[in-house]
């Protein structure tokens, strides 16, 4: 049966190091039993090194056989054959030639990877060996794909770094292959990527923010090499450990990068982004039921955007919700300059302890200059 989604995994014996299995266990068990269904991962067992390969085979089956006995993990291997001349090559970029040997596999390696995926299922996304997600990663995929199906887009970027999170139609990635094996010994392969878009004239990509997924690796697959790459558009942890009562999340304000105000609130851990906010915008948590409200936190912007933040917003509540609206709004803090705000009802002036909200709101005043990344709306009822 086609699958919804391929994961394709390249994986490669790196000197001292070893994240395959935290990278499988962590993309297995942030699935829920119904997208194991429907969700296959393939790990491309890419190295020459043939008792290497069986080890590692083994040590797979080990860890992971009832998943590879259900379809959802698949272990492939390509044959020597395959691969065409890789010493000797052109020292294009005055690489040297080991950098030039490892690029160049890679490319090969590719090209295989998107040759056995092809058909596996509707759409295939790329990633590393060495990369951690959340829970709800696939539900989020899944979702922004749907909600794209009447836009021109060639591939959606699910990660800002390298060929991590980076998914395709699986139609597309046949030819893409090809282009990579064709051109193997001649650029890198996020080079060959930006020429063969060019070539032919594909849409620009689509990027969803927050990113879904973290890289760990720091011992590179390139011998001697070390890189501690971090995605800062990664968010896995709330601040938090409040309960958030069921609530349908509203807002004026333009998003950014495919994120949603829930983001900021329901149980998917990630944030909410948006462009600069016009005055009178809102953000409106409107509750299922009347909640007794006891605290309130909400932050915004972030290390690497520090100015991304409220700072002029208020925070107002309201008890009368009819017609679907909510009216007679009332203050109950100011955010600070650092864009956040933390409230204990029952020690504020204007205390809500003897009545029951069903609204709650960021009202902004007037027009900003900054956009805002909202990264936590926390409730405690």
């Amino acid at each position: 049966m086609v699958g919804y989604l391929t994961i394709g995994i390249p994986t490669v014996k790196r000197s001292k190091a070893d994240y395959l299995f935290k990278t499988l266990t962590s993309l297995i068990d942030n699935l829920d039993d119904a997208d194991r269904k429907i969700v296959k991962i393939v790990i491309f067992l890419a190295d020459f090194d043939h008792q290497y390969k069986s080890k590692r085979v083994e040590n797979l089956k080990n860890a992971y056989q009832p998943w590879l006995d259900s379809g959802l993990l698949q272990i492939i291997q390509a044959p020597r054959w395959y691969y065409p001349k890789l010493d000797n090559l052109k020292r294009n970029y005055n690489d040297s030639p080991q950098r030039v040997y490892w690029r160049s596999k890679q490319a090969i390696d590719y090209a295989f990877l998107f040759e056995y995926s092809a058909t596996l299922s509707q759409y295939y996304m790329q990633l590393e060996d060495d990369v951690i997600t959340f829970h709800g990663y696939f539900n989020i995929i899944r979702n922004y794909i749907q909600r794209q199906q009447h836009k021109n887009w060639s591939s959606i970027h699910f990660s800002t770094l390298g060929y991590i999170g980076k998914l395709y139609r699986s139609s597309d990635i046949l030819e893409l292959g090809h282009f990579f094996y064709m051109f193997y010994d001649e650029h890198p392969v996020d080079y060959l990527i930006n020429f063969y878009s060019n070539l032919k004239m594909l849409p620009s990509n689509l990027v969803y923010l927050p990113s879904l997924f973290q890289h760990i690796g720091i011992k590179s697959s390139l011998k001697g090499k070390s890189q501690r790459l971090k995605d800062i558009q990664f968010s896995m942890k709330r601040i938090y450990n409040s309960n958030n009562p069921p609530a349908k999340v509203t807002t004026t304000l333009r998003s950014y990068g495919g994120t949603e105000p829930e983001f900021a609130y329901g149980k998917i851990v990630s944030y909410y982004w948006c462009k600069q906010p016009l005055a009178k915008d809102t953000l409106t948590l409107i509750f299922d039921d009347h909640i007794q409200l006891k605290r309130v936190a909400v932050l915004s912007g972030d290390k690497a955007r520090r100015r991304d933040c409220f700072h002029t917003a208020l925070l107002q509540v309201s008890n009368n919700y009819q017609n679907q609206h909510c009216t007679d709004w009332i203050t109950i803090g100011n955010f600070e300059k650092r864009g956040k705000i933390d409230i204990a009802i029952e020690n504020n002036n204007q205390s809500l302890t003897d009545n029951r909200i069903k609204c709650m709101r960021i009202f902004i005043p007037r027009n900003y200059r900054n956009w805002v990344i909202l990264r936590e709306i926390a409730v405690w009822s």
